[in-house]
């Protein structure tokens, strides 16, 4: 199967937290996440289709503009927390990837492209990834 693979850069801030436990337990549970801070996330998309006329899956400027308009226009410079996705849990890493692969998935699928996996990079060492398998 032939894919192709996307990256894209956003900042964001969050505070990781559990409403109903105390400060004290929040910061026992997410550590120094449970204050409020920031990241420079980077999100990998990759894609699988029948290759086109054209000679691509679908094209890389394409791909862009449909991730920037699900997601990146509502994550770049946002405070995640205020998210509705996000009123019942937390902004994790898990959360979020979870929740911009259904997005992208619904979106990319109504071009005819399918979603084969997205890796939420919230460190240059730490990422959550959702495949079509997941």
């Amino acid at each position: 199967m032939l894919t192709i693979t996307k990256e894209l850069r956003f900042d964001a801030a969050h505070r990781l937290f559990l409403s109903h436990l105390s400060e004290k337990e929040n910061f026992e549970l997410f550590g120094k996440c449970s204050r409020f801070h920031g990241h420079t996330y980077r999100l990998r998309i990759t894609v699988a289709g029948p290759v086109g006329p054209s000679g691509m899956i679908i094209n890389f400027t394409a791909l862009k503009a449909i991730v920037k308009e699900e997601i990146l226009s509502r994550y770049d410079h946002a405070d995640l927390n205020e998210l509705e996705e996000y009123q019942d849990c937390p902004p994790t890493a898990e959360n979020m990837s979870l929740f911009i692969f259904s997005r992208l998935q619904a979106a990319l699928g109504a071009k005819g492209v399918a979603l084969k996996k997205i890796r939420l990079y919230e460190t240059p060492d730490s990422w959550a990834e959702v495949d079509d398998d997941t």
